[in-house]
C-alpha cells in the first residue's frame, strides 16, 4: 500500500508528472489568455443610483433654460426590462394658454443595465415623461441635442437621475463596455437581483451560475466588469485544466501544449469567457468532472495491480478522492445548467463499465453506494441549495393556494408553499416545460450538424463607433482551423475506439457523444455556443490524433508546429470580431468566408 500511495501523491497536477517545462508552458499560456480576457473586459463604473416610479408617482417633468432642441432621451435602465414611456411636449398657444402634446407614445425602454435611446426631435421649454408601467427603475437620464448634452434646470428635483452623467457614452465610445449585451440582460440581471434580494427574473436555468455572477457584482458593483469578472476567471482556469488533463491522458508535453494552444486561442472559448452568461461555468465543471473520473480509473487500475487489492474490502482514499471530486464537479454542473445532466449520462456509462468489468459484485455494491451519495444525492442537494437566493413574486402576494397536485404539465405546487424545496420543485417544473414548449425563432439559430463547420456564428453585439466609420462587434464563432480539423479527428477517434479498442479513444468518444447526441433530438431554437462542451472534448481527440500521427511519422512534427502557428494566426485575424475591439467595418465584411457569416452589421 505504501508504494501505491507514493505513486498517487498528486491528482491535481497530473500525478506529479508535470515537469518544470510543463509548468512553464501552462503558465505562459494562462498568462496570455488572462491578459486577452481582461483586455477591455468592461467598465468598472456604471450608473447605479436609482429613481423608482410607482402607480402614484409616474410623471417626471423637466424644465429648460428657454427653447432648446432635443434629439434624444438616453435612459440607463435598471433591473426591470421593457418599460414603456410616453414623452409629452409643452406647447404654448397664441392666446397664452398651453397644452401637452405627445411626441413619442409607448416608447420602449427595453434593455436592462444599458443605455436605451428614445427619439424626441422637438424644440421645447418643458418635457414631461409618463411611465406607462406600474413600476420602473431608471438609473440615469441624459438629454442630447445637436451640440451634445442638454441639461434641465431642475435636475435637483431628480438627483438620482442626473448624478452619474459622466458615465454616459458618446457615439465614439459606445461599446459593449458600457452595459449589457446578449443574454447578460437575463443572467447578469438575475445576479443583481440575487445580491439585492429582488424577485428573480431568469428561471429557465438552474441558479448556481447566476450565484457565481452575483459574487462579482457583490465585489465590483453592477458594472460590466463586475458581472463578467468570475466568468473571465473561470475562462482563465480552463487553460491549466485542459493542459493538465491532456498531459495526464496523453503523457506527452508537446501534445499537451497543442491542446493548451487550442483552448487558449479558440474564439468561442474566448468570447464566452467575456460575457456574463452561465455557459463557461457549466463547461468548466463538465470537463473537470471527466478529468477526475479519468484520474479515478487510472488510480483504480494502479491499485488493482497491488497485492492489497486482492483482499480489499474498501478502496484506499487515493482512489476514492478523485471519484468524490468527479461527483462534486458533476453536481456543480447540474446545479448550473441542465446540460450537466448530459455529462452525468456519459459518466454513468464510463463508471458502470469500469466497475462491472474490474471488480467483484461485493466491491461493486459498495462502490455503487458511494456513487449514489456522490452522483445522485449530492447533485440534488447542491441544485436545491443554489435556489436559496431566489425570490418568487408569487410567494410575495400573500397567496393562500396550498394545492399540491399532478397536472398535464407536471407537478403543481401553490405559492402558499414558500419553502426552499417547494421553490426548487416549482421552478424545475417550470424550467422543463419552458424548454419543452418553447416555440421561439431567432435569426442566428442553427442546427446541431452545422455547429462543427461553424456554419452560422451568432452576432451577440454590434454597435457603430467613431461616427459610424468603425464598428464594435462580438460574435460567437469557433476558430475555424480548430473546429474544421476536429471533424476528421473525431472520426479517427471513433475508429480507434471501435476497431482498435483504444481505451483513451473510448473514454473520449463517450465524453463527446454524451454532450453532443442529446442536442440532436432538440427541436427548439438552439445556437452554435451549445457545442462548446463537445468541442472541448474534440480538442483532446485532436491531441490524440496528433500523437498517433507523430508515432507513425515523427518527421511530421514540423508541420504540426506550422499548423499551431496558423491556429494562433486565425485567432489574431478574427480578434476584433470576437472581442468588441473597435475596427473598420470593412474588415469584418472581408472576413465573411461563408454565406451565413454575419459578423458585423
Amino acid at each position: 500500500m505504501t508504494n501505491f500511495k507514493n505513486k498517487s501523491k498528486n491528482i491535481i497536477t497530473a500525478d506529479g508528472s508535470m515537469t518544470k517545462l510543463d509548468k512553464k508552458i501552462v503558465g505562459i499560456l494562462t498568462l496570455i489568455f488572462a491578459v486577452l480576457v481582461f483586455f477591455r473586459l468592461g467598465n468598472l463604473k456604471a450608473p447605479e443610483t436609482q429613481y423608482i416610479t410607482s402607480p402614484e408617482n409616474r410623471e417626471i417633468s423637466f424644465y429648460f433654460d428657454g427653447y432648446v432642441q432635443l434629439d434624444k432621451l438616453h435612459v440607463y435602465l435598471g433591473n426591470l426590462d421593457s418599460r414603456k414611456i410616453t414623452v409629452f411636449n409643452l406647447v404654448w398657444n397664441e392666446d397664452g394658454s398651453y397644452e401637452w402634446q405627445p411626441i413619442n407614445t409607448d416608447a420602449n425602454v427595453g434593455s436592462v443595465f444599458q443605455w436605451n435611446d428614445v427619439d424626441i426631435n422637438v424644440i421645447t421649454t418643458q418635457i414631461s415623461i409618463i411611465c406607462n408601467d406600474d413600476e420602473a427603475v431608471f438609473n440615469e437620464f441624459v438629454f442630447t441635442g445637436p451640440d451634445g448634452i442638454v441639461r434641465p434646470t431642475n435636475i435637483s428635483d431628480y438627483p438620482a437621475l442626473f448624478d452619474e452623467e459622466d458615465l454616459f457614452y458618446t457615439t465614439k465610445d459606445h461599446t459593449y463596455m458600457d452595459g449589457t449585451m446578449f443574454d447578460e440582460v437575463y443572467h447578469g440581471r438575475t445576479g443583481y437581483e440575487f445580491v439585492h434580494g429582488l424577485p428573480t427574473y431568469e428561471t429557465t436555468h438552474p441558479q448556481l451560475g447566476k450565484c457565481i455572477i452575483a459574487l462579482g457584482i457583490e465585489l465590483f458593483g453592477m458594472t460590466p466588469f463586475g458581472m463578467r469578472f468570475f466568468v473571465a476567471l473561470f475562462g482563465i482556469m480552463f487553460i491549466p485544466l485542459m493542459y493538465i488533463f491532456a498531459k495526464r491522458m496523453l503523457k506527452d508535453t508537446f501534445i499537451a501544449t497543442a491542446v493548451g494552444i487550442f483552448i487558449t486561442f479558440d474564439c468561442m472559448h474566448y468570447t464566452l469567457s467575456r460575457i456574463a452568461t452561465i455557459d463557461i461555468f457549466v463547461a468548466f465543471f463538465i470537463v473537470a468532472t471527466y478529468y477526475f473520473m479519468f484520474v479515478f480509473i487510472e488510480e483504480d487500475n494502479k491499485f488493482r495491480e497491488t497485492k492489497a487489492a486482492k483482499n480489499a474490502i474498501f478502496l484506499p482514499k487515493e482512489v476514492y478522492k478523485p471519484l468524490a471530486l468527479s461527483g462534486l464537479f458533476m453536481s456543480l454542473a447540474v446545479a448550473t445548467k441542465l446540460t450537466g445532466v448530459y455529462a452525468a449520462i456519459g459518466l454513468a456509462v464510463i463508471l458502470l463499465y469500469h466497475i462491472i468489468k474490474n471488480w467483484s459484485s461485493k466491491m461493486a455494491f459498495r462502490l455503487f453506494g458511494f456513487c449514489f451519495a456522490l452522483f445522485i444525492f449530492l447533485p440534488l442537494v447542491l441544485y436545491t441549495l443554489a435556489y436559496i437566493p431566489v425570490v418568487e413574486r408569487g410567494t410575495q402576494t400573500g397567496s393562500t393556494d396550498d394545492r399540491i397536485e399532478w397536472t398535464d404539465d407536471g407537478i403543481f405546487i401553490g405559492y402558499a408553499h414558500d419553502g426552499l424545496l417547494a421553490k426548487t420543485v416549482r421552478n424545475t417544473n417550470y424550467m422543463i416545460n419552458y424548454h419543452k414548449n418553447l416555440q421561439a425563432t431567432h435569426y442566428y439559430s442553427s442546427d446541431f450538424y452545422q455547429w462543427p463547420i461553424v456554419w452560422k456564428p451568432l452576432l451577440a453585439y454590434n454597435s457603430s463607433v467613431n461616427d459610424y466609420d468603425d464598428v464594435s462587434a462580438v460574435s460567437y464563432m469557433g476558430n475555424v482551423l480548430i473546429w474544421w480539423l476536429s471533424i476528421p479527428c473525431v472520426i479517427f477517434t471513433f475508429y480507434l475506439a471501435i476497431w482498435k479498442r483504444d481505451k483513451i479513444a473510448q473514454f473520449l468518444a463517450v465524453s463527446y457523444l454524451a454532450q453532443y447526441v442529446p442536442w440532436m433530438s432538440v427541436d427548439r431554437c438552439v445556437f452554435i455556443y451549445h457545442y462548446l462542451p463537445s468541442i472541448l472534448f474534440s480538442m483532446f481527440m485532436m491531441g490524440l490524433s496528433i500523437k498517433k500521427l507523430l508515432e507513425f511519422k515523427p518527421e511530421y512534427k514540423k508541420y504540426v508546429k506550422i499548423y499551431l502557428g496558423c491556429v494562433i494566426g486565425i485567432f489574431v485575424i478574427f480578434f476584433p470580431i470576437i472581442s468588441g475591439l473597435p475596427f473598420p467595418k470593412e474588415w469584418g465584411m472581408h472576413l465573411r468566408w461563408l454565406p451565413e457569416w454575419i459578423l458585423v452589421l
